[in-house]
């Protein structure tokens, strides 16, 4: 997908999506990208004499929580690249339940998978189990506390700078946050660069945040009274799950986007495509840290050295799609 995307002048997450068919792309770059496929003679990945084989046989993947729009796209690529070097993959929803997590790292284990790529749903020490194991474990999008391994993904406090930052370019001055516990590691990261740059760039303004449970079924009437309460020009969504029970509530209420509120969330979705009005997006690579994930779990099974494991940070930058732009010109 690399090798495509650098030819075709385009983003890996875009070859993803015209392969995957994970997302709609533009009838011109869908043809180019499809173009391309056939100049490079692509197939789908399967086993090819010869092929080199990696150390692992199958790796299990845990996510937090499947029904997170960015873990849809991240298990489809950490699949298909698994599958290019003939790996295969056990699958595990922890469902935002920490003793399913344990549960499911004990399955997996149980199972003798070679490797684990796993997004944790807490904050929390790194899991015994996984201390003992012989295996090589990468983390995505979020991580445990005090880990002596690999984890993979965006600097989350540097993206919500960047976003508050944004949001006080639009002409924002009273900038909010809405966010899940901060317990999740991305969440308490993304809620520090958020009062981080509101220290940068509205120095006088309070923080204003409000934080919802995954299960809470009275967030529509928590959203409303945090609007009507600290009446915000700008809001920060800390997922795009949060931004669309956001979008029921503004309408609800009556409120313009952009005139009232202009909104920027995490994490690009399809849905947000046929909104009437203009949110932008802090977008995550996450082909590239799927890519990254399955390159590094198969560095660290062949390169194996028990008792020498070592914390390392890859981290991706973010990009801002910026579609109040279009809605000014």
């Amino acid at each position: 997908m690399k090798d495509i995307a650098l030819k075709a002048g385009v983003s890996v997450t875009t070859v993803s999506h015209v392969i995957s068919k994970t997302r709609n792309v533009a009838r011109e770059t869908r043809e180019l990208v499809l173009r391309t496929l056939e100049e490079l003679g692509y197939r789908q990945p399967e086993s090819r004499p010869g092929q080199k084989k990696t150390a692992l046989d199958r790796i299990g993947v845990i996510t937090a929580d499947i029904q997170e729009d960015y873990y849809v796209l991240l298990v489809k690529t950490i699949e298909t690249i698994a599958s290019e070097n003939d790996i295969s993959v056990l699958f595990c929803d922890s469902e935002d339940d920490e003793e399913k997590e344990a549960r499911n790292i004990g399955m997996m284990l149980n199972r003798g998978v070679d490797g684990l790529i796993i997004a944790p749903v807490g904050f929390v020490p790194y899991p015994r189990p996984l201390k003992a194991a012989d295996v090589p474990v990468v983390l995505v999008d979020r991580q445990y506390d005090k880990h002596n391994t690999s984890f993979v993904g965006i600097n989350n406090a540097d993206s919500a700078i960047k976003g508050t930052a944004y949001l006080v370019g639009q002409g924002c001055s009273r900038i909010g946050f809405i966010g899940y516990s901060e317990t999740v590691y991305t969440m308490q990261q993304r809620v520090a660069g958020y009062r981080l740059g509101l220290m940068q760039y509205l120095p006088e303004q309070p923080p204003c945040v409000l934080h919802l449970k995954y299960s809470l079924e009275d967030s529509f009437l928590l959203i409303r009274n945090f609007l009507l309460e600290y009446r915000p020009d700008g809001l920060l969504c800390g997922t795009s799950d949060l931004c669309y029970q956001l979008v029921s509530v503004i309408e609800d209420m009556g409120l313009r986007v952009p005139e009232d509120l202009k909104i920027l969330t995490y994490d690009d979705n399809k849905w947000l495509d046929y909104l009437k009005y203009p949110v932008s997006v802090i977008t995550q690579p996450t082909v590239e840290i799927g890519c990254q994930a399955v390159e590094r779990v198969i560095q660290l099974a062949e390169n194996h050295r028990a008792g020498k494991r070592t914390k390392t940070e890859i981290l991706f930058d973010v990009q801002i799609i910026d579609r109040l732009k279009n809605s000014r010109s």
